[in-house]
């Protein structure tokens, strides 16, 4: 029951947008004090909670414990699935002490970051502790994503207009409102597409992680999944083409050189397998080029329009302002969520700046910069070279990418934060998913013979 409704809250969250009023999260609202500030939070929000009551159950009660356990060793999973894992040295303990430093700066204004710092480890803590689960249905649930916000996102860029998706959470598109995201087609606005998201930017990080994330998977889609893998990763593809993020490409392009260097040997049928789905593939991105090719040059390479010159202008503006805020106060920074008030005091038309490091160490000083750079490098250090790590490197160098043009991919946002954990638990899975072997000996464990037992 637990796996099923923690597949059913992540396909949900990844497919709509948090906004105040909308979104599958915010049906049959709660009253909480969050509705007198104009915010629902809706009876799904509890997913979470039943997620881990059913997964304390499954842990206490004895009798379901041990037919899990039979389960799992039927799966050729570890035969210490009773154990409880934080997941890989090099990934806890940096995210612990950075999530440790937002907590003790949390302010009554920020106070609902504590709600995505605690999402984060939940999806982190349940992919590490159910590598089965992560191995043979995860990427089914993110190949349901990316149908779902390929699909839209390629009706929304095709009518230039919203689908009417407001239940879901989709924003009011409209050409003529300052603040909608677009790109010139022949001296025109042309709508960039957002899928069910807040910004075109935010989808581009969304497809380009879950296509990262679901590629490897490509050797366990069975023949009766087959088809959801290749339209799953078409849709995202196809998102990704739509909302004309440039920084989403170069991620996507990264991850598929990482993907490259650590190429396994693949056996002729399977090869011949791949051939026409791929083949397919690249035609539809060929055929999407010519047709649209003037509205991806003139987004992608022509950056000396008036509607380019000002974004880079805007951005030169904001980095500027960031690298201000942090030689003015290198400590402590301005404050946990304060930035955007410091700034206005600096320039007043300031925006957020597009660089999460610069963020966070305005906001929190020199000490959550280190820390959220530890969270960077450690990883990549420990594991980048390793082939059995090519999808947990591909999709971090290519969220990274992100995170130095963009301020969405940050704990601060939903889906920011389920991108990372998502992407954090891919260290840990390495060895599991590729082979089925026993968890990595570079992990924190808690078992019921050694209470504080520490694999270091």
């Amino acid at each position: 029951m637990s796996r099923i409704l923690f597949a059913l809250f992540l396909f949900l969250l990844l497919i709509s947008h948090a906004s105040a009023n909308g979104g599958p999260f915010a049906w049959l609202p709660l009253p909480t004090a969050a509705a007198g500030q104009g915010w629902q939070i809706g009876v799904l929000s509890l997913l979470p909670l039943l997620v881990i009551i059913g997964w304390l159950i499954r842990r206490i009660h004895p009798q379901i414990s041990q037919i899990t356990q039979i389960k799992e060793q039927k799966s050729v999973q570890s035969a210490k699935s009773v154990d409880f894992y934080f997941g890989e040295t090099a990934v806890t303990i940096p995210l612990a002490a950075f999530s440790l430093l937002i907590l003790v700066r949390l302010t009554a204004e920020t106070a609902y970051l504590a709600a995505m710092i605690g999402l984060s480890w939940f999806v982190y803590l349940f992919l590490v502790n159910h590598p089965g689960w992560q191995r043979d249905w995860l990427w089914r649930v993110l190949a349901a994503v990316l149908l779902v916000q390929g699909a839209v996102a390629v009706a929304q860029f095709f009518l230039q207009r919203e689908l009417g998706l407001a239940w879901l959470g989709e924003p009011t598109l409209d050409l003529l409102v300052e603040g909608t995201s677009v790109a010139q087609r022949d001296g025109q606005n042309w709508l960039r597409a957002y899928g069910l998201n807040s910004h075109p930017n935010q989808l581009g990080l969304l497809a380009m992680a879950l296509c990262l994330l679901l590629w490897p998977n490509r050797h366990r889609a069975k023949v009766g999944w087959r088809w959801l893998f290749w339209l799953g990763l078409a849709a995202g593809v196809a998102g990704l083409l739509v909302s004309l993020s440039r920084s989403a490409v170069v991620g996507l392009l990264l991850g598929g050189l990482v993907y490259g260097l650590h190429r396994r040997t693949v056996s002729t049928p399977l090869r011949r397998e791949f051939a026409l789905p791929l083949a397919l593939l690249v035609a539809g991105v060929l055929l999407f080029a010519l047709a649209y090719g003037d509205v991806m040059a003139g987004r992608l390479l022509t950056l000396d329009s008036p509607l380019e010159s000002r974004s880079l202008w805007e951005r030169q503006r904001d980095l500027g302002v960031a690298w201000q805020l942090l030689g003015e106060r290198p400590f402590l920074g301005v404050g946990l969520g304060q930035y955007m008030a410091t700034a206005a005091e600096v320039t007043p038309e300031a925006s957020l700046v597009h660089n999460v490091p610069l963020l966070i160490g305005a906001e929190l000083g020199l000490l959550g910069l280190a820390l959220w750079l530890l969270f960077w490098l450690w990883p990549l250090w420990r594991f980048a070279l390793s082939a059995e790590h090519a999808s947990a490197t591909a999709v971090w160098l290519a969220m990274i990418v992100m995170a130095l043009l963009h301020p969405e991919p940050t704990l601060y946002l939903p889906k920011g934060a389920v991108l990372w954990a998502l992407a954090a638990a891919q260290w840990h899975s390495g060895k599991d998913l590729s082979s089925g072997h026993q968890r990595s000996q570079n992990a924190f464990t808690l078992s019921p013979s050694h209470p504080a037992r520490s694999h270091l």
